[in-house]
């Protein structure tokens, strides 16, 4: 890896906590009292969305300032380009 993003993701350790997006993301996808919505896959390494239009709109505005699925995948999708640039 060029640059920083390696020595940064080390330097980190345990004093760095997720950004806000992902805390509650998975505490949505971590809640089995929405398992019917989303939930885990059946390896535990990614979530699906079971029901969007339900997810919208009972489940977003509950942790986020909208119901908009569309705004919460492209957020999502910028945390795995993110990722991706740690592991490549």
């Amino acid at each position: 890896m060029e640059g920083t993003s390696e020595k940064g993701l080390w330097e980190c350790g345990r004093k760095c906590t997720p950004p806000p997006f992902l805390l509650k993301t998975y505490m949505l996808v971590d809640d089995p009292a929405t398992d019917d919505v989303v939930s885990w896959n059946s390896e535990g390494t990614a979530f699906v969305v079971w029901q969007p239009a339900e997810f919208a709109r009972d489940l977003l505005p509950t942790l986020f300032k909208h119901s908009n699925f569309s705004s919460f995948v492209r957020q999502l999708n910028t945390y795995v380009r993110m990722s991706m640039n740690y592991i490549t």
